[in-house]
């Protein structure tokens, strides 16, 4: 099985309201593929990139979901939040993500977030 790595690495890092999310190329994946979304954060301020909302379980999985630390070891460096789906069935879907605490209830409004497009063939 082929297997399709596709890397989007968000490297600026601002806020933004829901209406400003900003969006991404949609992402093209075959049916059976796999792909992952890299963003940019840093787990030790206690914030780490989730998914905002469910994926299309019939289109899209997740396959795993870590966190890869900064290639240097200096103390207070960004790493990165990887996101491995997988592609289940043809169709278009969206991916929504926040940058938030993960014991924190509500999701403040000013949080950061990312949108990207899959399309699967």
């Amino acid at each position: 099985m082929n297997m399709w790595w596709i890397n989007l690495i968000i490297l600026a890092f601002f806020q933004t309201s829901p209406s400003m999310i900003p969006e991404h190329d949609t992402i093209r994946a075959k049916v059976g593929e796999k792909f992952e979304i890299k963003l940019l954060g840093n787990i030790a301020t206690g914030y780490s990139w989730a998914l905002a909302a469910p994926v299309d379980s019939q289109l899209i999985t997740l396959d795993r979901q870590f966190y890869v630390d900064a290639v240097s070891k200096i103390d207070g460096n960004p790493g990165m939040d990887v996101f491995l789906f997988k592609a289940l069935k043809e169709g278009k879907a969206t991916l929504d993500f926040v940058y938030r605490r993960p014991f924190d209830r509500q999701i403040p409004t000013d949080a950061k977030r990312e949108h990207f497009k899959v399309q699967i063939d």
